[in-house]
């Protein structure tokens, strides 16, 4: 089978790379360094690690290359109110323990039973409860993030494999080029501009070059973003708005010395928010609005007003109109769309860069079970991945609605006529016969949904499970154990600054 992949920004090379690796095909990339790449998508979720491992190259040194620092979640200020603060760390650590690895014979009872720490939590808490007690009992993202902790020793050991407790910050394109330098299998890159695309019964028959070469494939990857220069004609655009209102970014760069937190940083404003993302060699910042509410010269001027306040200068670089919303359908017969060509919600929560990795990785696990493709493997990819796409959305607008700011025509309009959570806490109830996700799953579930309604100073409000007394006192020991064992291992981590001198030599 020969995969044909046009677009060579960080969505065209991590399919590249990936598929390469993982699939018996011959695949060409087909791009042109003409086409600017968007880059705001450096904040990352765990599925990051699983591309790289197949692609084959350690963890640190593509953390080198593409400047990478630790994450441990986002950090959402100002968005319940001005002053409230949230950290939203990565997944559920009891499902892991419990499933995979029990301390005790505790774990394999819970097992059995089918409960998870939200249960008890929430039960304890009478629906209630604080964020970082929350996010203690779940894991050491929180610690890590407080003490400025790498997740590795002073003997290079990663103290905490046993949690699914951090991801990265990256240069989203320079990832996209450490996974085409590491790949061990042959890639025909073909640096040429696309003239014209020919079509048949069967979705894409060839593409025609500007110098008149013809290039045909079994199967076509459309990675070049906003053009969507081969999906386009296949299949319409769902767009997401009125749901998510945001339509404009402007993106730049803080410059300063300042110490950066090992997480993403989001600060809502009257009229959107601004996103604050580390990587070793700056601040990659900017600011998320609607146009129906603020001009781009408003938005601008706010941003850098919000920086130059810290006694910071920002640098904008682009100013970005967008469209939130999918392809009706991801995959049409023998055409598959990934990157920004297929879906953009935000930056909010960094799913783009996860929903590109999703999308290489589905495909890879569809296309090996018998090693064909087809249209029906194109519409079981499209449902699949139309799950995940439409779960991201609906994750992100409850960040919206959940919260309780009034001070803006932009807020009032957004939060106008929802019983919001109601609405999350039913959604997050739908999880529950599907809660179990293993390590570096894609999508969020009943425990960030939980994460979310606490972090939100919300009470959960729909009936608790009636947990024994005995129960809970197994629970409690199970906790206590857990928060020792885990304070232990990270006792001798090195701090983020260290492990990345030491990693950059």
């Amino acid at each position: 089978m020969k995969i044909v992949i046009v677009g060579g920004g960080s969505a065209g090379w991590i399919t590249a790379s990936y598929l390469a690796s993982t699939v018996e095909a011959d695949v060409t990339i087909i791009h042109t360094d003409l086409v600017e790449t968007i880059g705001v998508g450096e904040s990352t979720t765990p599925t990051i690690q699983h591309i790289a491992k197949k692609v084959g190259i350690d963890e640190p040194e593509w953390m080198k290359q593409c400047e990478a620092t630790f994450k441990y979640g986002v950090e959402f200020n100002d968005w319940n109110r001005i002053g409230s603060r949230w950290l939203h760390t990565f997944d559920d650590i009891y499902p892991f323990e419990i499933m995979h690895s029990p301390l005790q014979d505790l774990g394999k009872y819970n097992a059995k039973i089918g409960r998870t720490s939200c249960d008890y939590f929430l039960s304890l808490n009478k629906g209630s409860g604080k964020s970082r007690e929350y996010n203690d009992l779940h894991g050491p993202g929180e610690t890590l993030l407080e003490r400025g902790l790498s997740p590795y020793d002073h003997a290079g050991r990663n103290t905490i494999t046993n949690f699914p407790g951090y991801s990265f910050h990256v240069n989203a394109h320079k990832f996209g080029q450490a996974m085409k330098n590491a790949c061990k299998f042959p890639i025909t890159e073909i640096q040429k501009k696309v003239m014209h695309v020919n079509y048949n019964e069967d979705g894409v028959e060839s593409i025609v070059l500007e110098d008149g070469d013809i290039i045909q494939g079994d199967v076509y990857f459309d990675c070049t973003g906003f053009q969507r220069l081969l999906i386009g004609e296949l299949t319409d655009w769902n767009s997401y708005y009125p749901t998510i209102p945001n339509n404009r970014a402007i993106a730049g760069t803080a410059v300063t010395d300042i110490p950066f937190k090992p997480c993403t940083q989001a600060f809502a404003q009257q009229d959107g928010w601004i996103w604050k993302i580390p990587t070793t060699e700056r601040w990659g910042s900017g600011f998320v609005y609607s146009s129906d509410f603020t001009t781009d010269d408003e938005a601008e001027e706010r941003i850098v007003k919000f920086y130059a306040d810290q006694g910071i200068k920002y640098m904008p670089v682009r100013r970005i109109k967008f469209d939130a919303g999918r392809c009706n359908e991801v995959a049409v017969k023998n055409v598959i769309a990934n990157g920004l060509s297929q879906s953009f919600i935000e930056p909010l929560e960094a799913t783009s860069l996860m929903i590109t990795c999703s999308t290489a990785r589905s495909f890879e696990e569809l296309y090996n079970k018998n090693h064909t493709w087809n249209a029906s493997k194109s519409k079981a990819l499209s449902r699949f991945m139309h799950r995940i796409i439409d779960h991201n959305k609906r994750f992100v607008y409850y960040h919206y609605i959940l919260s309780e700011r009034q001070d803006s025509e932009y807020w009032r309009n957004i939060s106008q006529g929802h019983d919001a959570v109601q609405e999350v806490c039913d959604y997050a109830d739908s999880f529950k016969s599907d809660r179990w996700c293993e390590q570096g799953e894609t999508k969020f579930n009943r425990f960030n949904l939980i994460s979310m309604i606490l972090g939100f100073e919300k009470t959960y409000c729909n009936e608790l499970e009636d947990i024994s007394a005995e129960d809970i006192e197994d629970y409690e020991f199970f906790k206590g154990m857990s928060k020792k064992h885990y304070e232990h291992l990270i006792r001798n981590n090195l701090t983020v600054d260290e492990y990345i001198d030491k990693i950059n030599g």
